[in-house]
């Protein structure tokens, strides 16, 4: 599937879409985590083409301009109820977890977040999810507004601006 806009295409990545997506992702953590000098070392981004790539529940899409560089990201994988400010409170083989939700940020409030968002929402109907769960930070640029107005629920907010914010969106 391929989403074309005036500047810019949607698509789920491929293994040859791999270092491209790694290109765009690896500097977005750096950019928007400081202070956490090992973001960028995680199991699904060392692992793409299985986190993402090969079970039909599993998928990111991105954002590609007209020269082909990725400027936007989501992923979706089932939830594994491993979180435990919110164990329990989902039901797991229907829930997809949402993640790697970033926009280069010179085109930050254009409508592609929410265009990524919308794609990915179709796709998780069509896979069987009934719902997506994500967890954020308040002091990440535009992601926790951004998520409410996309009719996310807030599952679990802690006092402290630096807490994780759990949220899900029923389907």
């Amino acid at each position: 599937m391929e989403i074309k806009y005036k500047d810019w295409t949607i698509r789920k990545i491929a293994a040859g879409d791999k270092e491209a997506a790694l290109a765009f992702i690896i500097p977005m953590l750096h950019e928007v985590y400081p202070n956490i000098p090992d973001v960028a070392v995680r199991w699904d981004l060392s692992h793409m083409e299985e986190a993402y790539m090969l079970a039909d529940n599993t998928a990111m899409f991105a954002a590609f301009d007209q020269t082909g560089k990725v400027v936007g990201t989501i992923a979706i994988r089932p939830y594994d109820d491993r979180l435990d400010k919110v164990k329990g409170c989902y039901d797991v083989p229907r829930t997809a977890e949402l993640s790697r939700c970033y926009i280069d940020s010179s085109l930050r409030r254009q409508g592609i977040a929410g265009r990524l968002l919308a794609v990915m929402e179709d796709y998780c109907r069509s896979v069987g999810y009934t719902a997506i769960c994500l967890h954020t930070h308040r002091f990440l640029p535009g992601g926790y507004p951004f998520w409410l107005s996309q009719q996310f629920i807030i599952r679990e907010l802690g006092n402290d601006p630096l807490d994780t914010v759990y949220m899900d969106k029923s389907l």
